[in-house]
């Protein structure tokens, strides 16, 4: 008697049980490189408005700068005589870093640029996130 051609129930569950756990090993690793931009943007709106309040208490221009060159891989904070403030931050791999200017300076009032508005925009697997600098009155959001 000839077998007929197909899959055993077996090997049907066999194979959706390998295939879960390489979902359950996978999805937390790729659901984090999405949350990456999104939790760089946090942070990095938490370091502008820092600097914002050093340069207020201290009553002195303190700067965040983004560096090498964009596309950008760190940001420094300084104050007025270009010495560093607190440590180097760096960009994860896999987040691009873009921006309207390399560096936002803030006045002993707060606000940033000269009064000029800016963005810094993260982009990371397929998410994109837009950090906004009201440049009046220094305001850095994240919607």
């Amino acid at each position: 008697m000839r077998s007929k051609p197909g899959f055993t129930l077996i090997e049907v569950v066999t194979i959706v049980a390998i295939l879960g756990i390489v979902f359950l090993v996978a999805y937390p690793r790729f659901t984090d490189v999405k949350k990456l931009s999104r939790t760089t943007s946090r942070e990095l709106v938490t370091n502008l408005r820092n600097t914002r309040s050093k340069a207020i208490s201290t009553g002195n221009a303190h700067y965040l700068k983004l560096l090498p060159s964009s596309p950008y891989t760190e940001y420094k904070i300084f104050d007025n005589s270009d010495t560093q403030v607190g440590e180097t931050q760096q960009i994860p791999t896999g987040v691009v870093c873009t921006a309207s200017t390399d560096t936002f300076l803030f006045n002993y009032l707060g606000s940033c640029n000269n009064g000029i508005n800016g963005t810094i925009t993260l982009v990371g697997e397929g998410v994109t996130c837009t950090v906004s600098i009201v440049g009046f009155t220094g305001r850095a959001f994240f919607p």
